[in-house]
């Protein structure tokens, strides 16, 4: 009901525009508010891949088994809410055996244009990453064509030493275990060659930092995926800082829309002029109706 009223309004404003350019542009505008984001999941098998997945959206991602590797197979897992849909590939973890590896290297090579974000799950407390080292080298550092954002997820950080002294209560490291952490981002950081700011340290266990990573997330996302991922965030990572981003960025990528549309019309430079004028009042009723869409 909140969606129809949204695209009521939406089309109310669109009137402005020629009758040759409105359904284009309505169009166009339902493939934003309905887009299917597609995040890679990627890491060694028991670096808690699918435990964090569980922890940030709303389903259940798939079994989790301590014991043995959870996915063989790459993993397309489709999630629903309302009428938006996220699509997961929980991809097979890197450094089970060298002949795995070079399959999967070529998996995700052929993988990566279709994802929207990857997230590189590894464990805070491995003494060495020098698998994920030559992994990434010849996956990404190879790779020609355009990569989608990366993250590195440094997860059960509540496992840093001195683990014992993690504070349960207050879901936080102690102060030795911080100095730790911020060590071993740095030390990633270093032995990857990437920025410290692409390191986020969590513990799905210790209920740490996920907030900032959904942040961080929905930052780094291209604009016109950032709106549909929110719906399949759990309830308390839907901050407002994250709202904020993903309808100011909404706005922005419905500015993207109409400029090409009205680029590719053919238009006398007058009528263009004109209707640019409309097009930042249609983007501040996108952001102002952004839950109508999204929530």
């Amino acid at each position: 009901m909140k969606k129809s009223s949204g695209y009521a309004l939406i089309r109310r404003h669109l009137r402005r525009y020629p009758r040759s350019l409105r359904q284009h542009l309505i169009k166009e505008l339902n493939q934003l508010i309905t887009y299917e984001p597609v995040i890679g999941i990627m890491g060694k098998t028991g670096v808690g891949k699918s435990s964090l997945c569980n922890a940030l959206f709303r389903s259940e991602i798939c079994a989790v088994n301590a014991v043995k590797a959870c996915t063989r197979q790459p993993q397309h897992v489709r999630l629903r809410f309302g009428n938006h849909y996220l699509t997961l590939m929980d991809l097979p973890g890197v450094g089970e055996s060298r002949a795995r590896d070079g399959e999967y290297r070529e998996l995700y090579r052929e993988l990566l244009p279709q994802l929207d974000m990857v997230l590189w799950v590894l464990k805070a407390d491995d003494r060495a990453f020098s698998v994920e080292e030559q992994f990434y080298q010849d996956m990404f550092a190879l790779y020609s064509g355009p990569k989608p954002p990366l993250l590195w997820v440094l997860n059960q950080a509540d496992k840093t030493e001195p683990a014992e002294q993690w504070n349960w209560p207050s879901a936080q490291p102690s102060g030795l275990q911080a100095e730790h952490i911020a060590q071993k981002v740095q030390a990633v950081a270093r032995q990857l060659n990437i920025p410290e700011t692409d390191i986020l340290p969590v513990s799905v266990r210790g209920h740490y930092r996920l907030s900032r990573l959904v942040e961080v997330m929905i930052t780094r996302l291209p604009k016109q995926v950032r709106s549909p991922m929110v719906p399949h965030l759990r309830n308390g990572y839907r901050t407002k800082a994250v709202i904020n981003t993903a309808s100011n960025s909404f706005g922005d990528a419905v500015v993207d829309v109409i400029d090409k549309i009205i680029e590719l019309a053919p238009l006398p430079q007058p009528a263009r002029t004109a209707l640019q004028v409309v097009t930042d009042t249609v983007a501040r009723a996108a952001r102002s109706l952004w839950r109508f869409f999204f929530s």
